[in-house]
């Protein structure tokens, strides 16, 4: 690439040049600085939804915790006589009226009299409200609700427990909402954002403020019927709505709360206002740096042009330095894209492409449906490999779905030479994860090392177990194989070493090449 010094020194060509310079530097920094600005968007975005899980699981297992009385119950019904039964139930009331969130416990055994776990302190009004909710509820097994207490609210559970001898025991217990709201306010971390709780019938069981608890939240905010009412695909309703606590815009999102025995929905609410800042502070920045670079570009041309027209020496000995620049780049270039290009070879191999498409090419003329399938399948395949996940690993479900599209390509080729069987010993593993194109990386070493022939076909077996998957394959190797990079496994060796995983091997026994994937829990 050369350039002629007399025409690019022209002052017309050299004015044309610095216009069109700062068009398109402007032009790409104020393009760049929209992309910045959304991207931040979406970033906060997430981060608030993240938030959003984290609360919610947080106050999940708060609330689970106080429904851990009733399996206590269940233990000393079962290694209970009829003669010390009462005792020890009077024992474990007392011990969960350690707990200061508990306002009120009591039993009863065999429809005998109530007995509550701090008797000297229950008045009269407290054992006549207990026995009316007992003959009230006496046929239930299971009750959970939300009452007033006095000027407060609580939360009481009920259940009823038979054991083998047929001794019946009825056991229940309140808890303050307001004390849950107050340990609730100390032990959450996730400051970033506040969540309220409320029943079917739109009555607040926890906020941040305890003047909401009891309320009707449909009354008393923007929260709608129709928000706990979820589709298939998402099981939480996201939208953006004025704070009844904050009056201010947030991010509001509506879910079923998980707690055993109950039909209560959680509301997490993130603040808009954090998201405009921060989408205000970059779009402040990029405007800066719009600017400057437009001042300094405009700056250092005026410089250049000044210097072109007291030297035109000067200025060829810079344009020729600026060619050698140029070549020295295009190398640059050229060579990050062979790099960049032989990592793609190592991880999708084109031969497997034009293998498919001179399969599909010989399926359009014989087999009109296994041709439409067999196109549907490779499309599907090419999507999901140019679709990597961020940290390299995926579901084992979605990975064994996209391994059997990848055999049906295999087998339609090679027909009786490949036989794959796929079993799954354990359904409980297809959750848990595994490398991204960890099978694919395993079935296509096999088929690229080994001889297949309809006389001896070449026979792949996928094993999922509990904690791992076993790819194993009869030995049948070529005696003019191409050369192995062994990137695929170096890559899968990377992916379990930051995983933490140090079983993942390969071997040779007994005729068989064995391939041993070990699964990662998701909390990995």
């Amino acid at each position: 690439m050369k350039f002629r010094l007399k025409k690019i020194t022209s002052r017309r060509a050299f004015f044309i040049y610095v216009a069109f310079t700062i068009l398109l530097t402007v032009s790409s920094v104020y393009i760049l600085s929209n992309l910045i600005t959304d991207l931040t968007e979406r970033a906060n975005e997430d981060m608030a939804q993240r938030n959003f899980i984290k609360k919610q699981e947080f106050i999940s297992q708060e609330f689970s915790k106080l429904l851990e009385q009733e399996n206590r119950i269940k233990h000393v019904l079962k290694i209970s006589t009829p003669e010390n039964l009462s005792s020890n139930l009077k024992v474990l009331s007392s011990v969960q009226t350690t707990n200061s969130l508990i306002v009120n416990n009591w039993f009863q055994i065999n429809g005998e009299k109530i007995r509550f776990g701090t008797d000297s302190t229950a008045t009269q009004a407290e054992i006549n409200d207990t026995e009316k909710f007992v003959l009230q509820y006496k046929n239930s097994d299971h009750i959970s609700t939300i009452v007033p207490f006095g000027k407060e609210w609580i939360w009481r559970i009920y259940f009823k427990l038979i054991s083998k001898n047929n001794t019946t025991v009825r056991f229940g217990y309140d808890i303050s909402l307001k004390k849950i709201r107050d340990y609730l306010s100390t032990a959450d971390k996730t400051a970033t954002n506040y969540a309220f709780i409320f029943d079917k019938n739109g009555t607040c069981i926890y906020h941040p403020d305890s003047t909401f608890i009891g309320k009707n939240i449909y009354k008393v905010s923007s929260i709608r019927s129709i928000d706990t009412i979820y589709s298939k695909k998402q099981d939480y309703v996201k939208r953006v709505t004025m704070s009844e606590y904050l009056k201010l815009d947030v991010i509001r999102f509506t879910k079923k709360l998980d707690i055993k025995g109950t039909h209560w929905f959680i509301c997490s609410n993130f603040p808009k206002i954090f998201i405009d800042e921060n989408v205000d502070l970059i779009r402040k920045y990029s405007t800066w740096i719009y600017s400057i670079t437009t001042i300094m570009l405009l700056v250092i041309f005026y410089l250049f042009s000044y210097a072109n027209r007291r030297a035109y020496k000067e200025k060829g000995i810079a344009i020729k330095e600026k060619n050698k620049l140029l070549v020295e780049n295009e190398k640059i270039v050229k060579e990050k894209a062979l790099i960049q290009l032989q990592q793609l070879k190592e991880q999708i191999n084109p031969h497997f492409l034009f293998n498919s498409l001179n399969s599909l090419y010989m399926l359009v003329g014989t087999d009109v449906k296994t041709a439409q399938k067999f196109t549907l399948n490779l499309s599907r395949i090419y999507r999901y490999l140019i679709d990597p996940p961020e940290k390299n690993i995926v579901p084992l479900k979605e990975e064994l779905l996209f391994i059997e599209k990848y055999i049906f390509l295999q087998q339609t080729r090679f027909k009786e030479e490949l036989f794959f069987l796929i079993k799954i010993e354990d359904e409980e593993a297809l959750t848990k994860f595994i490398p991204y194109l960890a099978f694919q990386i395993a079935v296509e070493n096999t088929i690229k090392h080994n001889m297949a022939t309809a006389e001896n076909p070449l026979t792949t077996e996928i094993l999922i177990q509990k904690d791992q998957v076993i790819i194993s394959n009869n030995l049948q190797k070529k005696t003019h194989s191409e050369p192995s990079t062994n990137f695929g496994l170096k890559y899968l060796s990377s992916v379990y070493n930051f995983y933490s995983r140090t079983n993942f091997k390969t071997s040779e026994k007994e005729g068989n090449f064995v391939c041993i994937l070990p699964l990662i829990s998701i909390h990995s």
